[in-house]
């Protein structure tokens, strides 16, 4: 009796913890207790010594744990560089980080925290930080990518646009006929909390309000890149109108180091890590549920791609937003 109860006992056990697993895995979690690994990317496979490639893709924003469905379709970018950090932290054999960049930049705050995490982990653990820039490493992206010790571009990248963007829409006329009226009840003490709302103009006021926040950070975004480039404030903001340069011209304003491709990216990152070359290698972990249902939706990505927008217009009209991001539409 006691041996068919402890047996039972073990079965039960044993399934609730593949259900945990597989709950874990099917939101979007790791598994308990997951140890990530690594997998050969380039460069000399039989090396002792690791360059961590970190890819910085798409759009930079921050996603709550609310945002979506359970069954969530799209990859969370600051927690994937959550675990890349901690990998590099923990991993002896990695002697520097290569910063894959091709991104038009995104939210302001979310590339700000991700220059921050990338600033913090050269200060604990001395490892190097090497940017390359792919087809585009604009606004929040060249900002990121100011946090690298030296920055790469391709021949055909863009790069730039330093500068700070708030952006609404104005249908007021448009609702007007077509008998939309917006209501609005707020406080006669708080007249502008419905600023930016796209069924009235602003007024003076709001416009030099909004003006005086972008300055402030468009003031940040300069001191950043000064800092980086090792140029004068007067320098960079005289390049720091929004536009855009390709490579030749960038490197011609300092903007970054050398132009080249991935295996001269990985031999200055092994040249400031002191070696004479290493794997690089990039974060493995086994797919959850929800990482396969990102790769389907990247794959045929027209239809989430469109919830998305219509998403993010419903929501900036509510509430203003400042980006650090170059607009191509």
């Amino acid at each position: 009796m006691k041996k068919a109860l402890s047996i039972s006992l073990i079965l039960v056990f044993a399934t609730a913890n593949l259900f945990a697993q597989g709950l874990f895995g099917l939101f979007g979690g790791s598994e308990p207790g997951k140890k990530y690994r690594v997998k050969f990317v380039d460069g000399d496979n039989d090396a002792e010594e690791e360059v961590l490639l970190i890819k910085i893709r798409g759009v930079i924003e921050e996603k709550s744990e609310e945002d979506g469905m359970p069954l969530k379709m799209s990859r969370d970018m600051m927690e994937s560089l959550k675990k890349d950090l901690a990998l590099v932290k923990e991993r002896k054999a990695i002697k520097a980080i290569l910063l894959d960049i091709n991104s038009p930049g995104g939210e302001v705050t979310a590339s700000d925290i991700i220059y921050h995490q990338i600033n913090k982990i050269k200060k604990e653990t001395g490892k190097p930080v090497i940017a390359i820039i792919g087809s585009m490493g604009a606004s929040g992206a060249y900002y990121v990518a100011c946090a690298a010790d030296r920055i790469l571009a391709h021949p055909t990248s863009i790069i730039g646009s330093i500068g700070v963007l708030m952006q609404s829409m104005n249908i007021e006329e448009l609702a007007e006929k077509l008998g939309i009226k917006a209501v609005y009840l707020k406080s006669d003490k708080t007249p502008k909390k419905d600023i930016l709302s796209p069924f009235r103009e602003l007024s003076e006021s709001e416009k030099t309000m909004l003006l005086g926040i972008i300055d402030g950070i468009y003031h940040r975004f300069v001191e950043i890149v000064s800092k980086s480039r090792n140029k004068s404030y007067e320098e960079v903001e005289k390049i720091a109108d929004g536009g855009i340069y390709d490579s030749s011209k960038a490197l011609e304003l300092g903007l970054i180091d050398e132009i080249g491709y991935q295996e001269d990216a990985l031999a200055a990152a092994c040249k400031s890590a002191g070696i004479k070359s290493a794997a690089l290698v990039q974060r493995y972990a086994k797919k959850s549920f929800s990482e396969v249902l990102a790769d389907m939706a990247e794959m045929n990505s027209s239809t989430p791609a469109l919830i998305m927008e219509f998403k993010k217009i419903i929501e900036s009209s509510s509430a203003p937003q400042l980006m650090y991001k170059l607009n191509l539409k």
